[in-house]
């Protein structure tokens, strides 16, 4: 079976396609004067400036709590629900490597096209993945916030992937390509894919020898019960 048919990630088409049906919408970054404020980068980095931080913070909880608020009017009182989702360590958002690790190799494999002329610089400098990776303390406290759930439990697991599966720098492609090419080829088109992708297999491959290669996933996992 492969990645695709395991994460239920095939893309689809029109109103279906999963870029049309994505959990998270884009933040808006740009300037007052329509320029990119993340240039260079495609999510969240040690050089984003505090602009693009607060506009993925704004729009995760724009987006949380009108998830909060669709799940508890589909529940009845005293109902709980689980969540896992994918989540971070750290309080600040720049610094923590394990959980922005997939972006940043996604990141450089574009960056080495527009070298090559592949890709429009303008275009990917007007690029941002729609996705936001929570801390703890964000999701509790956007919670408490909506209103409609109390926390019985929340906490992180940390698992390192190479321990439960056969992980490879190719799979671990794969899995990003999965994840992502829907999005990018929409900005990009399709004819860029597999060479993007066989940029990335090469750059996880070259971090995998030298031991920078981040294996570590971290979930974020919380019981919500719904308020009377």
């Amino acid at each position: 079976m492969g990645v695709k048919e395991m994460l239920f990630m095939n893309k689809g088409d029109g109103e279906n396609s999963y870029v049309k049906n994505a959990a998270y919408t884009v933040p808006k970054l740009t300037s007052e004067g329509g320029l990119p404020l993340n240039k260079g980068k495609i999510y969240i980095s040690k050089t984003s400036p505090p602009a693009v931080i607060k506009a993925y913070l704004t729009q995760f909880q724009e987006d949380f709590i009108s998830f909060l608020k669709c799940r508890s009017s589909e529940m009845v009182s005293n109902g709980r629900m689980v969540l896992i989702i994918h989540g971070r360590e750290s309080e600040d958002p720049t610094t923590d490597r394990d959980h922005n690790y997939n972006w940043e190799v996604l990141g450089n494999a574009m960056s080495c096209m527009v070298s090559q002329g592949l890709i429009d610089e303008e275009k990917l400098d007007s690029f941002n993945i729609p996705y936001y990776i929570a801390s703890k303390d964000e999701v509790e406290y956007l919670v408490k916030k909506e209103g409609s759930f109390t926390t019985e439990f929340i906490d992180l697991i940390a698992i390192n992937t190479l321990d439960i599966t056969r992980s490879t720098p190719e799979s671990r492609a794969n899995l990003i390509r999965s994840i992502t090419e829907s999005i990018i080829s929409t900005q990009f088109g399709e004819e860029i894919m597999d060479k993007l992708y066989d940029n990335v297999t090469e750059i996880i491959v070259e971090d995998s020898k030298l031991g920078k290669e981040v294996t570590k996933r971290v979930s974020i996992v919380a019981v919500l019960k719904k308020i009377k």
